[in-house]
């Protein structure tokens, strides 16, 4: 039954979508919002859940290459990469309240693909600042959650 990696990893992420499902339905109902608090857990628990489904269902293609190469790559490039993008993750949870959402947003947006490889700069900018703003205005106008705003005056 749990015979390709896919049918393995979709279990697993099946199981920890239905726990998380059941803590997203622990939290505290609010009557004076509009949207309530655990409407974004559910909505990414229930997605996961599918997605779990899906991946489950998926043919493993890459089955019968990685029965040949069993062992792990050892490119060091990738490992050093995942250490950056993993401290990079660590200092955006370290300046998030004193710089604010939208400007660690931006550092950590625009610094993370330009080390990744993407070299067209003025649309990673442009993206950079386009995304957080837009994050900051959903969750603050529309749903009614405050976010950061380190030293920005709004």
């Amino acid at each position: 039954m749990l015979s390709t990696r896919n049918k393995k990893l979709g279990l697993v992420l099946f199981i920890f979508s239905i726990i998380y499902l059941y803590l997203s339905f622990q939290l505290p109902a609010y009557n004076l919002v509009p949207v309530d608090a655990d409407a974004i857990p559910l909505v990414l628990g229930f997605l996961l859940m599918i997605l779990s489904i899906v991946l489950f269902f998926i043919k493993d293609t890459k089955q019968d290459y990685e029965k040949q190469k069993s062992t792990l790559p050892e490119n060091k490039k990738d490992t050093v990469m995942l250490i950056t993008v993993a401290v990079f993750i660590i200092i955006y949870i370290v300046i998030l309240q004193s710089f604010g959402f939208i400007i660690s947003s931006l550092l950590f947006i625009f610094l993370t693909t330009l080390l990744l490889g993407y070299r067209r700069h003025i649309v990673n900018f442009i993206v950079s600042i386009s995304v957080p703003i837009v994050f900051y205005y959903l969750f603050d106008t529309l749903l009614k959650i405050s976010l950061p705003s380190g030293f920005l005056p709004f």
